[in-house]
């Protein structure tokens, strides 16, 4: 289904200027199924909106020393899918989610209601400290939230370092 077909209220969040295309053109939307846009085998990096360009680029990053990342990109956070965020973990054992809302009561809060209701996972929000936000441009905005790239690498080394 896409939006469109949706019959109910939908929120869209809007970049506000121009962003990486991360999907390829022949890409169906399913406003229901997150899209698990990288496998990987040692952690999975959840991304949703401009962090899931950053995401992709720390899987990168990772790759050098040997790390394998999932990256899967949530789009619809309510309802959350649910089965994809499960199977992932499945394989991973433990995730970071990377989002650009604040930690509390956005996609880092549907995962972690999702997987302690199941199967309790390790998981290290990057995104929004529970404070007041501030104005500016994006690099320094991402700097003070603690959301640049280096901050999701370091979540990332993190959460395998506690790994079990």
């Amino acid at each position: 289904p896409v939006i469109n077909d949706y019959k109910g209220v939908v929120y869209v969040r809007m970049f506000r200027k121009d962003q990486p295309i991360i999907t390829k053109e022949d890409y169906e939307f399913d406003l229901f199924k997150a899209d698990v846009l990288r496998s990987g085998k040692d952690l999975t990096i959840f991304a949703t909106g401009i962090m899931t360009d950053t995401a992709l680029k720390a899987a990168d990053e990772l790759a050098k020393e040997g790390v394998s990342a999932e990256v899967v990109n949530v789009h619809t956070i309510k309802p959350v899918d649910e089965k994809t965020v499960l199977d992932s973990l499945s394989r991973t054992g433990v995730g970071v989610v990377a989002e650009n809302h604040n930690v509390m009561g956005g996609l880092y809060s549907a995962i972690a209601e999702v997987t302690s209701r199941t199967s309790p996972t390790l998981l290290i929000p990057v995104g929004i400290p529970d404070r007041f936000g501030e104005v500016g441009k994006m690099p320094y905005l991402r700097e003070q939230m603690g959301m640049t790239l280096e901050d999701l690498i370091a979540a990332c080394k993190k959460t395998l370092a506690n790994k079990k």
